[in-house]
C-alpha cells in the first residue's frame, strides 16, 4: 500500500512539474522583454529629507527605499564588507542612490515607476540601442526595496517592518519586541514550512500535532497571525499552512497586538508577508533531496509583462513528497502562488494574488501514549502506532488583493482584501487511553469527518507624515471586517484492544457514521488609529487605541439541525496602546510600552448572561541597539502580562461560570541578528519565561502553559569566505536549540508527562558554484539526540527527528 501511495503521489508531483514547465514556457516569451525605453522615461523630481548614518551599503539602500518609496532592485552580491558614507539633505531618490554608490563600481539607472535598477559591473559592458538609449546585458533581480521587504538583502537583518503599524517601521523605534525572519534565513535552512519557521523564531514555541497540524505559544499563549498585516486571530493553531516558498519574511510581534488585531491571545501574531513580482525578468530553482526520501522541487519566474515594467508578475510552484522518520507515514504537497501588480499611475499601484495548496498525509500518526503505570513506552523513534490505511487531506486556496495610493503631500493609502478557504477530510485511529505493561495493548478508536472553514478580511487605512512641535511625526487611521465561519462533522468508534507494535496493519478500517457535527460564524470590525508624536530629537511617544466590535453564533448541524444561539457579543470595546522610545545615543534607545487586547468568551452567569472579555494587559520595557554601521541589531526586554477576568467556575453555582480568574505571565528575551563580520550572518535569541495562575479553583498556582520551557535558547550562523580567500564560494553554517525541562498537561498520573533539558544541534556546508549556482549540504540534529517535540500524556507523543541530511541545489537567472 505504501507503495501504490508512493506512485501516487509521485504522479501528482510529476503532473503538476509538467504544468509547471508548460506555464514557464508561456510566460519567459512575455516577461523576458527588455526595459529598452526604460531609460528614456522621465525620472520623478521628488525630493525627499535623507538622514542616513554611514552602514553597510545593503542597510544604506533599504533605507533610502523606506524614504521614498521607490523600488531598489538589484541581482548580485554586493562587494563583501561594503559600506556607505554617512548621506544627509534633501535630494531625489536617484540622486541619492548615485551618492551611495559613488567609489563602489556599482551602475544604476532609472527604470520608470519610481524603480531603480542596480547594475553589476561585473557583467558585460552595456550596448548602445537605439535611440541612444543603453540596453542593459541581463541581470537577475533578487529584490526590491520597499522599506520591509527583505529579498535581495542577503541579511539576516532588517532595517523596518509593518507589523507594528502597517506602515514601515525601524525596528528600534517600536516600543515592543519584534523579531524577523528574512529571506536569506529562510533560503539558508531550508526552512520550508511554517513550523520550521517559527520553530527558529526567538520566543515562540512550535509543536506538532501529529496529523500535518501544529499549534504555537508565545509568552504562555497561543500565538495569532496576520496575513501582509490583515489579522487572523488562530490562523496558525491546528490549521494547515502555505508552504513558505511564497513568502518574503515573517515578522513577529510578541506581546499583546490588539491595536490592530482586535480580539486574539495575549502571545502577539505572527504575520506571513507575501512575495510579490519583481522589476525584471528572473527564474529561480531549489531543488533538495533528503533522508527518508524526501524530494522537493520550487521554481520561481517573475519579470514585467510590458516594455516601461508598469504590469509585474510572479509564478512560484513547489511540489514535495517524503516520507518520516517513523515507519509507514508519508506526506505530499503541491503549491502554486500567483501575483500580479499594476502600476495605474506613477503614485497608485494594484496588486493581486492567488495561492492554492492540496495536501496528503497518507498514512499518518498522532503518536504515542504512556504505560497505565505512567512509565514511558521507550519505543524505537521508527515505531509507527497508527493505522496504515489513515489519510488526512487538505485543500487550501486564498485570493489577495491590494490598492495602495501614495497623494501629492507623502501620505498612503492602503486598501486591502483577502480571502481563505480551507477543507479538510480525514479517517484515522488512534490509541486513546494508556497501555497495558503486560500485554503493549491500548485500546484504539477510528474516527474522521469534513472540516470546512473560510474567512474573508478587508481593511482601509491612511497614513503619513505630519509636523508636530516642529518634528516630523506620523499618524495611522483605519478600519477593518472580517466574517469568518466553520462547519465541521465527526464520528468515533471504538475498534477495541489492539497491541500498539501490530495496530498499523491490525485495526480495521471502519465506516464512520457521523454523530456529533457544529456550524458557527462570526463578525468582527474595527476602528484603530496610532500616532507616532516626536516631541524632542531623542523622544518619540506612541499612542493609539481601537474600538472593537464583534459577535458569534453556533449551532448543531449532526445529529439534527439547531436554531442559531449567539454568544455573549462584544461592542464599543476600546483596546489602548501606548508608548514611548528615547535615543540614548545614535547606537542605543530605551523604551517602555502598555498594551492590551480582548478575548471573548462563550460561558454564562447563573443569571443567564455573558462574561465580560478576558483582557491581557501587558507592560514592557527594554533596550534596543545598532552597532557595525546599521548591520547588527540587538535587543534585551523585560515583559509583564495580566489575564484578568478569565471564565472560573461559579464556587455556588459550579454548573454556570464567574470572570474572576487570573494568570501571569512575565519573562526576559534577547536578541542578536544581523551581520557581525563581513559574510558572517547570525541570530541568537534567549527567553526566560514564568507563567502561573494567580487565581483559579482547579489550577492555582501551578504553571499556565507547562510545554514551554523556562529557559530557551536559538542560535543560527551562517560564514562565507570573502572574494581574497582561499576558500571563496565556501560556506559553513552551524546553530543549536536548547530547552530547559518542560512538563505537558494538568492533573495526575499519565495526564502529566515530563522532559528533561535538551540541546539539538545542526551543521551546513556549502558552495557556490558560480554566480547562478550554488549547493548546501545540511545535517539536523548532527548528535543524533532523542527527545520529544511533543512530551506523552495519555494521548498523542512525537518524537523529535533524528539525524537528517538534506541536499540542496538553488540556482537563478
Amino acid at each position: 500500500m505504501a507503495g501504490r501511495a508512493g506512485g501516487r503521489r509521485a504522479g501528482d508531483i510529476g503532473r503538476l512539474m509538467a504544468t509547471t514547465a508548460l506555464l514557464i514556457a508561456g510566460a519567459i516569451p512575455v516577461a523576458a522583454q527588455q526595459d529598452a525605453k526604460a531609460d528614456r522615461a522621465a525620472v520623478a523630481a521628488s525630493a525627499y529629507r535623507f538622514n542616513i548614518p554611514a552602514k553597510p551599503l545593503a542597510a544604506a539602500i533599504a533605507d533610502v527605499g523606506a524614504v521614498s518609496g521607490w523600488r531598489i532592485a538589484y541581482g548580485f552580491s554586493l562587494p563583501a564588507g561594503s559600506r556607505s558614507a554617512a548621506l544627509s539633505g534633501t535630494m531625489s531618490a536617484p540622486e541619492a542612490i548615485g551618492r551611495l554608490l559613488a567609489g563602489t563600481g556599482i551602475g544604476y539607472r532609472v527604470a520608470g515607476n519610481q524603480s531603480i535598477v542596480l547594475t553589476d559591473p561585473r557583467q558585460p559592458a552595456a550596448a548602445a540601442g537605439a535611440g541612444g538609449a543603453t540596453v542593459l546585458a541581463p541581470i537577475l533581480v533578487q529584490g526590491q526595496s520597499n522599506g520591509a521587504t527583505t529579498e535581495g538583502s542577503g541579511s539576516y537583518n532588517t532595517q523596518s517592518v509593518t507589523i507594528a503599524g502597517k506602515m514601515p517601521v525601524a525596528v528600534r523605534e517600536i516600543p515592543n519586541s519584534v523579531s524577523v525572519i528574512t529571506r536569506q534565513r529562510i533560503a539558508d535552512q531550508n526552512l520550508n514550512t511554517v513550523e520550521d519557521t517559527l520553530r527558529q523564531t526567538t520566543g515562540v514555541t512550535a509543536t506538532p500535532y501529529g496529523d500535518g497540524t501544529s499549534y504555537f505559544n508565545a509568552r504562555g499563549y497561543n500565538l495569532d497571525a496576520q496575513y501582509d498585516g490583515m489579522p487572523v486571530p488562530g490562523g496558525v493553531q491546528y490549521l494547515t499552512q502555505f508552504d513558505m516558498s511564497i513568502y518574503d519574511r515573517v515578522e513577529i510581534l510578541r506581546g499583546p497586538a490588539g491595536l490592530l488585531q482586535g480580539s486574539g491571545s495575549p502571545a502577539g501574531a505572527a504575520n506571513f508577508v507575501r512575495r510579490m513580482p519583481l522589476d525584471h525578468f528572473a527564474v529561480s530553482t531549489d531543488t533538495q533531496i533528503g533522508s527518508w526520501n524526501f524530494k522537493r522541487q520550487t521554481i520561481d519566474v517573475t519579470g514585467p509583462f510590458n516594455s516601461d515594467g508598469s504590469a509585474r508578475g510572479r509564478l512560484i510552484v513547489t511540489g514535495q513528497d517524503r516520507d518520516f522518520f517513523y515507519d509507514d507515514a508519508g506526506e505530499w504537497h503541491g503549491t502554486a502562488y500567483g501575483a500580479l501588480q499594476f502600476d495605474l499611475t506613477d503614485k497608485t499601484t494594484l496588486s493581486l494574488s492567488g495561492a492554492y495548496q492540496k495536501q496528503r498525509f497518507s498514512p499518518f500518526d498522532y503518536g504515542q501514549s504512556r504505560y497505565t503505570d505512567g512509565s514511558y513506552l521507550n519505543s524505537p523513534r521508527s515505531a509507527f502506532f497508527g493505522a496504515d490505511w489513515s489519510y488526512n487531506d487538505f485543500e487550501t486556496s486564498e485570493l489577495y488583493a491590494n490598492l495602495k495610493h501614495e497623494f501629492d503631500n507623502g501620505w498612503v493609502s492602503n486598501t486591502t482584501l483577502m480571502y481563505r478557504d480551507m477543507r479538510n477530510d480525514s479517517t484515522y485511529a488512534y490509541m486513546y487511553d494508556g497501555v497495558d505493561p503486560a500485554t503493549n495493548e491500548a485500546a484504539y478508536a477510528v474516527q474522521g469527518g469534513p472540516i470546512h472553514k473560510q474567512w474573508f478580511g478587508i481593511d482601509t487605512n491612511i497614513s503619513g507624515s505630519f509636523d508636530f512641535l516642529g518634528h516630523e511625526s506620523q499618524l495611522l487611521l483605519g478600519a477593518n471586517y472580517a466574517y469568518r465561519t466553520s462547519r465541521s462533522e465527526s464520528g468515533f468508534v471504538d475498534a477495541g484492544l489492539f497491541n500498539i507494535y501490530s495496530a498499523p496493519s491490525t485495526v480495521p478500517e471502519l465506516d464512520v457514521p457521523y454523530t456529533f457535527g457544529d456550524q458557527s460564524r462570526s463578525n468582527e470590525s474595527g476602528f484603530y488609529g496610532q500616532t507616532r508624536l516626536k516631541l524632542l530629537d531623542p523622544l518619540t511617544v506612541v499612542l493609539g487605541g481601537r474600538f472593537s466590535f464583534y459577535s458569534n453564533e453556533n449551532r448543531s448541524v449532526v445529529p439534527t439541525t439547531t436554531d442559531w444561539t449567539s454568544d455573549p457579543s462584544v461592542n464599543g470595546k476600546f483596546t489602548p496602546y501606548a508608548g514611548v522610545v528615547y535615543d540614548l545615543t545614535d547606537h542605543y534607545s530605551v523604551y517602555a510600552s502598555y498594551s492590551d487586547i480582548f478575548q471573548p468568551q462563550t460561558e454564562t452567569t447563573v443569571t443567564g448572561g455573558g462574561l465580560q472579555p478576558r483582557v491581557g494587559e501587558q507592560y514592557e520595557v527594554g533596550v534596543k541597539g545598532v552597532f557595525l554601521d546599521g548591520g547588527l541589531t540587538a535587543t534585551l526586554a523585560a515583559f509583564n502580562i495580566n489575564d484578568n477576568h478569565r471564565a472560573v467556575s461559579d464556587p455556588s453555582n459550579p454548573l454556570y461560570s464567574i470572570s474572576a480568574g487570573k494568570a501571569r505571565s512575565r519573562g526576559i528575551e534577547a536578541e542578536v541578528t544581523g551581520e557581525v563580520l563581513p559574510g558572517l550572518n547570525l541570530t541568537a535569541g534567549y527567553t526566560y519565561l514564568q507563567t502561573k495562575f494567580l487565581s483559579d479553583p482547579d489550577y492555582q498556582g501551578l504553571v499556565l502553559d507547562p510545554e514551554e520551557p523556562r529557559h530557551t535558547f536559538k542560535l543560527w550562523s551562517k560564514y562565507a569566505f570573502q572574494d581574497d580567500s582561499s576558500l571563496d564560494g565556501l560556506s559553513l553554517g552551524a546553530g543549536m536549540r536548547a530547552y530547559s525541562s518542560s512538563d505537558r498537561g494538568a492533573g495526575t498520573g499519565i495526564d502529566v508527562g515530563h522532559q528533561g533539558g535538551y540541546a539539538v544541534f545542526d551543521a551546513q556546508i556549502g558552495y557556490k558554484i558560480n554566480d547562478h549556482a550554488e549547493a548546501s549540504l545540511m545535517v539536523k540534529n548532527i548528535f543524533d539526540r532523542t527527545y520529544f517535540d511533543r512530551i506523552p500524556t495519555r494521548y498523542f507523543g512525537i518524537y523529535g527527528e533524528p539525524r537528517s541530511f538534506m541536499v540542496s541545489l538553488k540556482t537563478h537567472w
